[in-house]
């Protein structure tokens, strides 16, 4: 959490001792302008920092979507393990008429083809995550200049972090200044589709065992 003054003396409306950043992680696009003006004549502005991730509309088109496509994901995931449990009962079924030869390798292939599959799912499912990952990656770059440009408009020397302030004039705060901002003129995210890697592989039947391979 960021220092704050407490001292002896009241808050002011426009005065405070007071240092806090955006945290660790988010690297310059959320980095604040500090002024190099003294404390006691700084004039300060508020933001939050969580409404700024969480509040624009391309935050809230990027969340919806991400819920929307990890749900279809999991569908089409669902849907491959249906089909896999019903190879596997089949081969079960088959179990009794096929030599042990040939069974044993009709369960290796079918072993390979679930291990295939997972590896797919996992893979597919780590590229979505990773492109919504640099979507609100660019989101977090483009703050920064909107930030400064808030700062200069109103005179501030510095914008505080009002998630980690334990009081403050609310007159101070301009996060909906920099939300409204924001969605006025940064261009809207890319939202990632499913056809990042093509289709997940689709379960093809195992071969039927050829003849002479029954037992008699």
């Amino acid at each position: 959490m960021g220092a704050i003054a407490l001292g002896c003396k009241p808050w002011t409306r426009r005065k405070a001792i007071a240092l806090a950043v955006f945290g660790p992680g988010l690297g310059s696009g959320l980095g604040l302008a500090l002024g190099r003006a003294a404390a006691d004549e700084a004039a300060i502005l508020m933001v939050s920092r969580k409404r700024l991730l969480n509040d624009t509309a391309h935050a809230r088109a990027l969340l919806k979507a991400e819920i929307e496509l990890t749900a279809e994901l999991q569908l089409q995931i669902d849907a491959i393990k249906a089909e896999l449990n019903a190879e596997e009962q089949e081969l079960a079924r088959l179990r009794p008429t096929l030599d042990r030869e040939v069974f044993a390798t009709r369960v290796a292939a079918f072993d390979r083809k679930v291990r295939r599959q997972r590896r797919a799912a996992q893979k597919y499912a780590a590229a979505l995550q990773n492109a919504f990952r640099a979507e609100r990656l660019k989101l977090v770059e483009a703050l920064g200049p909107l930030l400064e440009e808030v700062r200069e408009v109103h005179g501030a020397s510095v914008i505080l972090n009002s998630d980690q302030v334990l009081a403050s004039d609310l007159a101070l705060d301009v996060t909906d200044e920099v939300i409204a901002r924001f969605n006025a003129t940064v261009p809207p995210p890319v939202v990632p589709g499913l056809d990042l890697l093509g289709p997940l592989l689709a379960p093809t039947p195992l071969p039927a065992p050829r003849g002479g391979s029954a037992r008699q």
